[in-house]
């Protein structure tokens, strides 16, 4: 069974290359909040691994070349939960902008499974990379 910490890392390192097996990362009802998203109009909360792979997909789609740097993973003592820090960049299809974001992540983890996702982001730099 996949740890927090473990779950964390496979999340990034599986996202541009087999998002079906990053989808199976997730439990049925989790649920993901992009607690700064509404700025630059992220849905949020999203309820559901359906829901969360819509949302990422949307992502995916709209960008190239996404690179995720190494997490700085720090785990929560008494819980399978971890707080990270990483950095990424794409590059957006339909801006031709760079985007670059610095990330800080609540995840929770239950049965080897991601229950719980709170991503924290400048929506600023989403506004400036995204924005037509």
């Amino acid at each position: 069974m996949r740890s927090a910490a473990e779950l964390l890392k496979a999340r990034l390192s599986l996202m541009t290359r087999d998002f079906e097996s990053r989808k199976a990362l997730f439990a049925a009802d989790a649920v993901m909040e992009y607690v700064y998203g509404a700025p630059a109009n992220i849905e949020s909360p999203l309820i559901s691994v359906d829901a969360i792979a819509k949302s990422v997909k949307r992502f995916l789609n709209a960008v190239t070349d996404f690179r995720a740097g190494v997490p700085t993973i720090r785990a929560i003592e008494g819980e399978d939960a971890v707080l990270a820090e990483f950095s990424a960049d794409a590059d957006v299809r339909a801006t031709g902008r760079k985007y670059h974001q610095d990330y800080a992540i609540y995840l929770r983890a239950s049965a080897g499974r991601i229950v719980f996702c709170r991503e924290y982001f400048d929506p600023t730099r989403v506004i400036a990379a995204f924005a037509d």
